[in-house]
């Protein structure tokens, strides 16, 4: 911690996870998100995906919650010094196949739509990131939200991704069981699909 010329200590939360989890480590999800600009919400919560298990730690009025992770699950970092915040697609799919990250799905559908108008190659990083992420559920949930609000010429590339079992997916994992079925990518729709920049 360095104080600025004020005498204050200038240090982020991110700053003291940095020092604290083993590595490597993840910050994910809506922090990850508001590092890149992809919501104007501020999340007071972070998401850090760590080999290790290590107890919540607050500062300041922020959290940090660790979530305890097969160590070849941890990637997709940002690279360079500091903190280790996911890339804006990686922390997309993490906030859409986990609900306990704390990103609702409207938010999550916002940052998708927010990343691709800003960059032309961030479809082609979305979809690696699909495949390495190695989950047919995780392939149908994002498979179905590209189809519904970018089309079906992007989405096609999911299908070979979302696997043979016919069993439906929750769309929010852990929600309600009721919902709309969405037979082509063999989605429970358990949530409503609206982003909330279209509200009025």
């Amino acid at each position: 911690m360095l104080p600025d010329a004020t005498g204050h200590l200038v240090v982020d939360m991110a700053d003291l996870v940095d020092a604290v989890a083993r590595r490597p480590y993840l910050i994910t999800a809506g922090r990850a998100l508001e590092r890149h600009d992809l919501t104007d919400q501020h999340f007071f919560g972070l998401v850090v995906l760590t080999p290790g298990q290590i107890e919540p730690l607050t500062f300041r009025g922020q959290t940090a919650h660790f979530f305890q992770t097969n160590q070849e699950h941890i990637w997709g970092a940002v690279r360079g010094p500091g903190p280790k915040y996911a890339l804006a697609e990686r922390a997309i799919v993490d906030a859409l196949n986990h609900p306990r990250y704390g990103v609702s799905l409207t938010q999550s559908i916002d940052a998708l739509r927010m990343a691709v108008t800003r960059d032309t190659r961030f479809l082609d990083r979305l979809h690696t990131t699909v495949v390495r992420y190695n989950s047919p559920a995780a392939a149908r949930r994002v498979g179905l939200i590209v189809d519904r609000f970018l089309g079906p010429k992007p989405a096609a590339r999911y299908r070979d991704l979302i696997g043979e079992n016919r069993s439906p997916v929750l769309m929010r994992p852990r929600g309600r069981q009721e919902g709309e079925l969405d037979s082509v990518w063999r989605v429970n729709v358990n949530a409503l699909l609206e982003p909330e920049r279209a509200r009025t």
